[in-house]
C-alpha cells in the first residue's frame, strides 16, 4: 500500500512536470515559427528594397553616361563594376530580344542551372524561390526603360544566391535560442514542480501516519494559495480526528465502566443469594436494585442502538398531531422517583390550555427524557427544574431549565457532539455522552431547532420548538 501511494506521489510530480514542459515546448515552437516567418518576410522585403534601389542606380548610370558623353566601353566597364559590387547578389540587364548586355557569361551559367531567361522575358515583375541541386536562391525580375538607348525596353534581373544561407543562419539562431530557453525553463519548472508538490508529499506522509492512528503530525504551511489552504484544512482535519479519536477512547472507557458496574453488582447479589449470604427477607430489596441496574443497562444499550441508527440514516420520524402537554406531564410523572431521590422540585409552567403539536410522539419522548435526565444530573442537591411550554406564532416553544452547575462556553460549543462529556470527573453521573447527541439528531429530523444557554454555577436552559398541530 505504501509503495502504491509513493508511486502516485511520483506520478503527480511527473504529470505536472511533463505538462509544463509540453506546454513550454509547444509555446516556444510556435514562437519560433512566427519569428522565422517574420525574419523570412524581412529578408524578402530587404531584397525588394535592394531591387528598387538597383533599378534607380542603373537608370542613373545611363543618364550620367549620356550627359557626360561616355564611350560604350567605359559605360560597360563601369556598369559591370557597379552591378557586381556584392558577392551575394548577381545583377543582369537584358534587352527586349533576350540579349544580356552585361555579365553574359555569368548569366549563361545561371541560365543553364535555373532557366532564368524564360522568367526574365515575361515582361512582368517576378519574384520567387528557385531550387538548385545544392542551394536555394531568390530570383527577382522586372521591366526597366532606359531612354538613352536605341531600344529602351530592358529587363533587370537579380539573383540573391545566398538566400538559403541567410535562412539557415536565422533558423540556427532561433533553434539554439529555443533550445537554451527550454533547458533553462525546464530546470526552473523542475524545481518549481517539486516545490509545488512538496506540501502534497507532506500531506501524503501525514495521511499514512493518520492511517496508523497517529494524529499528531501537521503539514508545514508555507503559502496562502489553494495548496496552502488545503494544507490548513488538512491540519484542521487532523485536529478534529484527534479530538474524535480521544472522545472515542473516552466513550469506550465510559461504556465499559457503565456496563461493568451494574453487571458486577448483579453478579455479586445473585452470588450472595445463592450461597445464602443475603437472608430471604432482604432479597426483595436486592431484587429491586438488580431491576434498576438492568433498566440502566437497557437504557445504555438502547441509546447506543439509536445512535447507530441515526448515524446510518435508518431512523425516520412519523409525525402526528397529539397533546404535547399531556406527554410532558406523563414524562415528568415517570421521572418522579428520580426527582425524589435527588430531592429536586420540578415545576410545569406556560399555557393553561393543552398544547397540541405535530411531531413523532415516540421520538419526542426520547428528547424529553434525555433533557430532563441531563437537568437532574447537573442540578444541585435540593434544587429545582422549570419546564415551560408556550405558543409563539405557528410553533410551540418548550424550555427546560435547571439551576445547577452550568457550563462554560467551550463546553457549550461541543455539547451536541457524540461521546462528549462536560465533566469527566463526574462520569458516574453524566452517562455516556450520547444522550444530547440523540436529542439533536431527533430535533433535526423534525426540521426544527434547539439551542442551549448556560452560565457556570447558574444553570442551563435548553429551548426547542415544534410546529403546532392544525386542529379541525
Amino acid at each position: 500500500m505504501l509503495s502504491k501511494l509513493r508511486k502516485k506521489r511520483k506520478g503527480m510530480f511527473i504529470k505536472l512536470f511533463t505538462t509544463y514542459i509540453v506546454i513550454l515546448c509547444i509555446s516556444f515552437i510556435m514562437i519560433g515559427l512566427v519569428v522565422n516567418t517574420m525574419a523570412h518576410n524581412e529578408i524578402i522585403k530587404r531584397y525588394h528594397n535592394a531591387f528598387d534601389h538597383q533599378k534607380e542606380k542603373v537608370i542613373q548610370y545611363f543618364e550620367t553616361a549620356e550627359s557626360e558623353g561616355w564611350e560604350q566601353s567605359i559605360l560597360t566597364s563601369s556598369l559591370e563594376l557597379a552591378l557586381n559590387q556584392e558577392d551575394r547578389v548577381a545583377v543582369f540587364l537584358i534587352d527586349e530580344y533576350g540579349g544580356v548586355d552585361y555579365n553574359p557569361k555569368l548569366f549563361e551559367e545561371y541560365d543553364m542551372e535555373m532557366s532564368l531567361r524564360e522568367l526574365a522575358m515575361s515582361e512582368e515583375e517576378t519574384s520567387m524561390r528557385l531550387h538548385t541541386e545544392d542551394r536555394v536562391v531568390y530570383f527577382m525580375s522586372g521591366p526597366i526603360e532606359i531612354l538613352t538607348e536605341d531600344n529602351p525596353k530592358h529587363t533587370i534581373t537579380m539573383v540573391f544566391h545566398e538566400f538559403d544561407q541567410e535562412l539557415k543562419q536565422i533558423s540556427s539562431i532561433i533553434h539554439i535560442t529555443v533550445l537554451v530557453a527550454i533547458i533553462i525553463a525546464g530546470i526552473i519548472i523542475f524545481y518549481t514542480s517539486r516545490k509545488m508538490t512538496s506540501p502534497l508529499r507532506e500531506m501524503n506522509h501525514s495521511a499514512l501516519q493518520f492511517a496508523k492512528g497517529d494524529f499528531s503530525h501537521r503539514v508545514n504551511i508555507k503559502s496562502k494559495d489553494e495548496i496552502g489552504q488545503l494544507a490548513e484544512t488538512f491540519n484542521y482535519m487532523a485536529k478534529e480526528l484527534a479530538s474524535i479519536d480521544q472522545m472515542r477512547k473516552d466513550f469506550v472507557a465510559n461504556v465499559s465502566h457503565d456496563l461493568r458496574s451494574p453487571l458486577t453488582s448483579i453478579k455479586g447479589f445473585l452470588g450472595a443469594m445463592m450461597d445464602g449470604t443475603i437472608p430471604q427477607e432482604q432479597q426483595y430489596k436486592y431484587f429491586s436494585i438488580m431491576k434498576n441496574e438492568t433498566e440502566r443497562l437497557m437504557k445504555l444499550v438502547n441509546d447506543l442502538l439509536d445512535m447507530a441508527r441515526l448515524e446510518a440514516g435508518q431512523m425516520e420520524v412519523e409525525p402526528i398531531s397529539y397533546n404535547f402537554s399531556e406527554q410532558l406531564r406523563l414524562t415528568i410523572a415517570k421521572m418522579e422517583p428520580t426527582l425524589s431521590e435527588n430531592q429536586l422540585d420540578i415545576e410545569l409552567l406556560g399555557e393553561e390550555e393543552d398544547v397540541f403539536v405535530h411531531a413523532d410522539p415516540n421520538r419526542m419522548e426520547q428528547v424529553l427524557v434525555n433533557l430532563l435526565q441531563n437537568a437532574v444530573q447537573f442540578s444541585k442537591e435540593k434544587g429545582s427544574i422549570d419546564v415551560a411550554i408556550m405558543k409563539e406564532g405557528d410553533n410551540a416553544t418548550i424550555r427546560i431549565r435547571d439551576y445547577g452547575h452550568g457550563m462554560s462556553e467551550s463546553d457549550v460549543r461541543y455539547i451536541w457532539e457524540r461521546f462528549y462529556k462536560k465533566d469527566k470527573a463526574r462520569s458516574s453521573k453524566s452517562g455516556t455522552g450520547i444522550g444530547l447527541s440523540i436529542v439533536k439528531h431527533i430535533i433535526d429530523l423534525h426540521d426544527t431547532t434547539i439551542k442551549v444557554e448556560s452560565d457556570l454555577d447558574k444553570g442551563t436552559t435548553f429551548t426547542f420548538t415544534l410546529p403546532l398541530a392544525k386542529l379541525k
